[in-house]
């Protein structure tokens, strides 16, 4: 793996520990000296009080006004330190992602079980804080290529067959698996910034996966119960929305545009793939009998969806 993979993979796992610890990921970046001198000093006491602050029980949830935006820019910043522009891009769409499901599971641990809060927070700023140890190093640089007139000619015969031979079908496989994962990542981002909006308008979410999949599991002969429509929204939510993947590691991931422009034409394709299906299936009304307010509100989801997945994609692939 060259350095520069390297940094926009540790990126991606500095704007994951952001998603939980807003100030974790530039602290350990500032100790080492990579965020200059005066941050070595001022940022560390924000982390501290930050982890103090978690475990009171007027701490705000993760997904609510600024403190969502604050982490998106955390993992930004600290994906730009170490990663460069594909870094960046990386730490803001993991910190995204994380934000959410890490305050689902958190909850969801204390409600469902006798475990008190505190006994789940300790344990996560332990994560949080040895990831971004290890994710906060400096890359080893590039090894210096040999010099043919020195060193002589290298053939490999047998890995050059292999890779002819082989990569296509390789690249394929290994794409579409990247796409999936990426696609799960862009799934959360979306969810969280969901959540986020939803909170500050008061707007709720569709129930349009619930409904679709209660088409299909009815046709197989089972009935879903209403106290199990959340859980099956959820679900189908998160199923279709890493579904996209497929197609996005073996068409869009190795080829189409670049960068950002990437993953919005691909955002952008899903929506509008959208507009089409869910109207088919009778779960929602046609595009132009909604509310041009409601139909922007959806399109702006899919490009975040769109660019966390291909910002992902990058981080899996670098």
């Amino acid at each position: 793996m060259s350095a520069a993979g390297a940094g926009v993979r540790r990126a991606a796992a500095l704007g994951t520990v952001t998603g939980a610890r807003t100030f974790l990921a530039p602290a350990a970046l500032a100790l080492r000296g990579r965020l200059g001198k005066v941050a070595k000093f001022a940022v560390p006491p924000l982390a501290l009080g930050e982890i103090v602050g978690d475990k009171l029980p007027m701490a705000p949830p993760r997904v609510e006004g600024p403190g969502l935006v604050g982490r998106v820019v955390s993992g930004a910043i600290s994906g730009r330190v170490s990663g460069g522009s594909p870094g960046l891009r990386a730490g803001a769409a993991f910190a995204l992602a994380a934000t959410y499901p890490s305050q689902a599971l958190r909850a969801g641990i204390v409600k469902h079980t006798p475990i008190p809060d505190i006994a789940c927070a300790v344990p996560e700023d332990l994560i949080g804080a040895t990831v971004a140890f290890f994710a906060s190093t400096e890359p080893r640089p590039d090894p210096v290529p040999p010099d043919p007139d020195v060193d002589g000619p290298k053939t490999r015969h047998t890995g050059e067959f292999s890779a002819h031979q082989h990569g296509d079908r390789r690249g394929i496989v290994s794409a579409a698996g990247c796409g999936l994962a990426a696609a799960a990542v862009g799934t959360a981002a979306m969810t969280s910034a969901q959540v986020w909006l939803y909170g500050i308008t008061g707007g709720q979410e569709s129930e349009a996966p619930a409904t679709v999949g209660e088409k299909i599991l009815g046709a197989l002969g089972v009935k879903v119960r209403k106290e199990q429509r959340p859980a099956l929204n959820t679900a189908m939510h998160a199923l279709y929305g890493t579904s996209w993947g497929l197609p996005f590691g073996v068409f869009f991931g190795r080829g189409g545009p670049t960068g950002p422009a990437k993953g919005l034409v691909f955002g952008l394709n899903v929506w509008l793939a959208s507009l089409v299906e869910l109207p088919a299936l009778g779960v929602a009304p046609p595009p132009w009998k909604q509310p041009p307010g409601a139909l922007a509100q959806d399109l702006a989801f899919h490009l975040v969806y769109g660019t966390a997945t291909a910002a992902a994609y990058e981080a899996f692939t670098a």
